[in-house]
């Protein structure tokens, strides 16, 4: 063939054509990514590079000089994971010439990659990654019979023998996982909210209620140092105002209006309780919110017989509860979509 042939240019239609194919043939082997995903976070790939001097990037060979078990092959064996997490945009790639005039691949985290390494708060997606793949690994399978066995109420407890709450009580590594993802997860998407989110402005008392080990409470009452913060489990400390962040998405309509008219109850005139969580949207769309929010939303169904709510459902749950008045104060703006406000 002539040096001088033209390439051929694909007529769009069938340049679409081949897109749909390999965006359905990456769907058939999207269980690889997560478990390369998971395997960079246990060996702490994301931290060593992250721990780099400043701007530098590094070869497979450095990161492996950092990793225990040194063996004369783990060098190639990274190399064999680290550009799929470049083509995923965790890493970023380069071509560094050495002395020698070789050439070798190095990696830099991109701001995606950032969220795997711990930040100066502790905030990290890592634990929050390997809850998903190996702590509900056991519940990825055999979904279909979530939908078709009219006898599977709860898919976790069909496979377990109990209920998640139930399991984490008596499994120690489990509430481990499931602790450790909150407390590190939290902390990030309550840093985004406090950018934005500019309610907590007259508060004079917080209750955060299901607030877990109060990390998101002590990130309010650092931006606001004037609220009286008090972490709780049950919503039945009187006059305050309540936060409930992903607490509705556990439980049915049912029993979000028994804790929500307990708050109501407690509330001072004017009070309101906070509301942090997914909105699901009435149509699915391929936005990054709407994939993550109906993620989530099948994550519940599979886990807990909880669910996501659109606006209108949490309306619904607003004045079913006694509510006067519903505000979503911020949508669309993180990864968890929504803020809303319940107003006695």
């Amino acid at each position: 063939m002539s040096s001088n042939s033209k390439q051929i240019e694909l007529p769009t239609e069938v340049a679409k054509v081949d897109d749909a194919y390999l965006s359905a043939l990456l769907l058939c082997f999207s269980r690889i990514f997560p478990a390369i995903l998971n395997t960079a976070i246990d060996l702490n790939l994301f931290e060593i590079i992250a721990k780099a001097k400043s701007g530098s990037s590094l070869s497979a060979s450095e990161i492996a000089s950092q990793l225990p078990n040194q063996h004369p092959e783990l060098a190639n064996r990274l190399e064999r994971i680290l550009p799929i997490l470049a083509s995923y945009c965790l890493l970023d790639c380069s071509i560094r010439i050495n002395e020698d005039g070789n050439r070798e691949r190095v990696y830099a985290l991109t701001p995606i990659g950032q969220y795997f390494a711990c930040d100066a708060n502790g905030g990290s997606l890592g634990p929050l990654s390997r809850l998903m793949h190996r702590g509900y690994s056991d519940v990825w399978n055999d979904v279909k019979d979530a939908i078709m066995d009219p006898n599977n109420k709860n898919h976790f407890t069909n496979i377990y023998g109990m209920a998640l709450y139930q399991y984490t009580e008596e499994d120690k590594e489990m509430n481990h996982m499931v602790n450790k993802a909150m407390a590190h997860a939290g902390p990030l998407e309550m840093k985004r909210i406090l950018e934005l989110y500019k309610g907590f402005e007259g508060v004079t008392t917080l209750v955060d209620v299901g607030g877990g080990e109060g990390r998101a409470l002590q990130q309010i009452i650092s931006k606001y140092p004037s609220i009286k913060g008090i972490n709780f489990d049950l919503p039945q400390v009187i006059h305050m105002h309540h936060l409930f962040q992903l607490v509705c998405h556990n439980w049915s309509d049912e029993d979000c209006v028994k804790f929500l008219r307990n708050c109501y109850k407690s509330l001072p005139k004017h009070g309101k309780v906070i509301v942090l969580d997914y909105i699901m949207p009435e149509i699915p769309n391929p936005s990054n919110i709407s994939k993550h929010t109906c993620v989530i939303d099948t994550l519940m169904f599979l886990v807990n017989e909880g669910k996501e709510r659109s606006e209108k459902e949490f309306q619904n749950l607003c004045m079913s509860s006694g509510f006067s008045k519903f505000h979503v104060a911020c949508s669309d703006f993180s990864a968890m979509s929504g803020v809303m406000e319940f107003y006695k």
